[in-house]
């Protein structure tokens, strides 16, 4: 029994999806930063257990409302060997609820995949294909779905106009003395008014998808018979948005060879041969439904990411790291460095960056 939570509490939540906490053996399952979440082992059942938090996540119920609105069209094309990956689906309560609620707090039940493993970091190329090919056969799969149906969970997610608006806002409340600390990274984001309007110019005319919104590795469960991709995992962000925002994610998040954090800047440079894998295998994953406009816009995506994050890191920090976890004073100030040198990165290897996306094969071959 794990001691993250009390255990009286724990007691109320299980018998809520039918069973005694004398009966499980529970264990704290992977390393998320968001929810708690538990493997539950009984005489006869396997099941994952997941406190939905709610600092993160204010309307609870639309997540697990998403999650099964999503999982059930996977199911069908997972049914009809049109979706190749195992759907994640979350179990009922004996209300026949997708959430349980004990103490103001939500609680969500998952099945369990046995025989699988995750991964933290992408260490070849192989890797990057398949899981490229994964993110973008889970976001295909879900092309005939109404992204409308959805809620949107975090409003204005990846929504760079927004981004802007709460930085300028950042701006006019900070300290001097953290407005000095910044001012480098502030005039060059002030500087690229340039891109921020292609981004918006481009937003008007891309369709909305259902996009997964969290396109890291540890968000794949892999077999340990075959070390392929089994399921995409973690549906909590799933919600409208354009694929230039997972495309860009996932880059930024395994191309860069320093962490997000580091501030030896000197040293960071990108793996081109890992992208270019991640672009071809993502392209590919679509069999031939990107429409050339999406295409296109990956190319966006991947400066997009990194600019925008690090946007948001200057935000928090010109606000006091009120949102972002911090270990030093200006945690935040130097992951917003970082995330802008990767973006000045990207911009100066442009022509390639265009080459290696147009250049990208197109599969016609049945998923």
């Amino acid at each position: 029994m794990t001691s993250a939570l009390p255990h009286k509490l724990l007691a109320q939540v299980l018998p809520q999806f039918g069973y005694a906490i004398e009966d499980c053996k529970i264990t704290l399952l992977g390393n998320g930063l968001i929810n708690n979440t538990y493997l539950v082992k009984t005489l006869d059942k396997t099941f994952v257990l997941q406190h939905v938090n709610q600092q993160v996540f204010n309307a609870p119920r639309q997540v697990t409302d998403n999650a099964d609105l999503v999982s059930a069209h996977l199911k069908i094309k997972s049914d009809n060997k049109s979706y190749p990956l195992t759907p994640i689906y979350q179990l009922r309560s004996i209300d026949n609820k997708n959430h349980v609620k004990v103490q103001g707090q939500y609680w969500r039940s998952l099945h369990y995949i046995p025989q699988c493993y995750t991964l933290e970091s992408i260490t070849s190329i192989e890797q990057a294909s398949v899981v490229a090919r994964a993110f973008a056969q889970f976001t295909a799969a879900l092309s005939d779905f109404n992204s409308a149906e959805l809620a949107e969970i975090i409003e204005h997610f990846h929504d760079l106009s927004i981004r802007i608006k709460q930085f300028q806002q950042a701006l006019a409340s900070a300290t001097d003395t953290l407005l000095v600390a910044a001012q480098t990274s502030i005039a060059f984001i002030q500087s690229q008014q340039t891109f921020i309007d292609s981004i918006a110019e481009i937003t008007k005319k891309l369709p909305l998808r259902v996009t997964h919104n969290d396109t890291k590795i540890n968000n794949l469960l892999f077999s340990k018979t075959t070390n392929q991709p089994v399921a995409v995992i973690d549906l909590d962000t799933c919600m409208p948005g354009y694929v230039m925002h997972d495309f860009g994610d996932m880059v930024r998040s395994c191309c860069p060879s320093i962490a997000e954090d580091s501030p030896k800047l000197d040293n960071m440079s990108i793996n081109f041969e890992i992208l270019t894998a991640l672009t071809n295998a993502y392209i590919e994953g679509f069999n031939g439904s990107l429409s050339e406009i999406e295409r296109r816009s990956l190319i966006l995506g991947i400066k997009l990411m990194p600019f925008m994050l690090s946007i948001r890191f200057l935000t928090d920090f010109l606000n006091g790291d009120q949102y972002f976890k911090t270990t030093y004073a200006s945690h935040n100030l130097v992951r917003a460095k970082n995330q802008l040198q990767l973006y000045r990165l990207f911009c100066q290897q442009e022509a390639l960056l265009t080459n290696i996306v147009l250049s990208a094969p197109t599969s016609n071959t049945p998923a």
